[in-house]
């Protein structure tokens, strides 16, 4: 154990490779944080309100983390703090397989689809390679210390150097985050449905945003008071859920969004559109439209059928 914990390539290995893992995942989130918003919400283990809360911290703790490890500064403090991170991500994967919570678990966004097994998996050996790093004094070995030494760089200005640097990275982060934490708790916002938000006065830019991803966007129209509606919004979440990773869910209050309505030719609550583009012109193409009481399987269906053609 001890040679292990020794072993300078082996210990930069470790920085490396879950330096690269901790950044790819962060910028997978940081680009979609409603996205990862979303699902932290379908483990249906903590309020909206925390969903909301871990979706803008823990993007910017897994690049902390990413960028000190591979720049080999703060490099044990990094692997404290991972210890605890991925605890709580092997907690939530074991609660997704003891519950049957269907999809990816979300830790690469759009760029990766990892089912829960895999998660797992890949949770306990980056705890493993954290405990390795906490425990191990090799620290320094092909780190920006070691590399401004070599140029001749005054010691304690190397380190201070370095440390500078991501502190720097921690107060922007720190920033980002109050400022976001600000807007979700002070700002309006128009709720819909748990994780499902409308941003008048232009509704359809959350589904012109997927479209432009590459994905298919399904866009509920509800009435406030509509008892169809209000029956209809389970099953909307339930595909919600189901498919998230791969289209994007938006929900319209009918009479809220009249642009919107009138450019789609909206005349019945509630409607269920599912959108596989948009032309040049401006108009969408609509695969399946499903109004009033709107079958399960058949927009399940349509829904399979425009993420396979995108």
């Amino acid at each position: 154990m001890k040679t292990i914990f020794q072993n300078r390539w082996l210990i930069f290995a470790l920085r490396l490779v879950l330096g690269i893992i901790f950044i790819i995942a962060a910028i997978a989130k940081l680009i979609d944080i409603t996205g990862f918003i979303s699902t932290i919400n379908s483990y249906n283990m903590i309020t909206d309100s925390l969903s909301h809360i871990f979706g803008y911290i823990i993007p910017w703790v897994e690049l902390f983390i990413g960028c000190s490890l591979i720049l080999g500064v703060f490099v044990r403090f990094s692997a404290i703090i991972t210890i605890p991170l991925v605890i709580s991500f092997i907690v939530a994967n074991s609660y997704a397989l003891a519950n049957a919570v269907g999809g990816s678990c979300g830790c690469f966004g759009t760029f990766l689809s990892l089912s829960h097994p895999v998660s797992l998996t890949l949770d306990i050996l980056v705890l493993l390679a954290a405990l390795i790093l906490v425990l191990s004094k090799s620290h320094d070995f092909l780190s920006i210390r070691q590399l401004l030494q070599k140029l001749k760089v005054n010691s304690k200005a190397a380190v201070w150097g370095g440390r500078g640097l991501m502190v720097v990275l921690a107060l922007f982060a720190v920033e980002i985050v109050s400022i976001q934490s600000y807007q979700y708790f002070t700002l309006p916002r128009v709720e819909v449905l748990p994780g499902l938000t409308v941003i008048p006065p232009q509704p359809l830019d959350d589904a012109d945003k997927y479209l432009r991803a590459g994905k298919p966007a399904v866009v509920f129209f509800y009435a406030d008071g509509c008892p169809a509606c209000e029956e209809t919004k389970p099953l909307f979440s339930d595909m919600t859920k189901e498919f998230m990773n791969n289209a994007g869910f938006v929900s319209i209050e009918y009479s809220q969004n009249p642009q919107a309505v009138s450019d789609l030719n909206i005349t019945i609550t509630p409607t269920i559109l599912v959108i596989t583009g948009k032309n040049s012109d401006g108009t969408y193409n609509v695969l399946g439209r499903f109004e009033g009481t709107i079958n399960r399987d058949a927009l399940q269906t349509c829904i399979e059928q425009a993420i396979k053609s995108q």
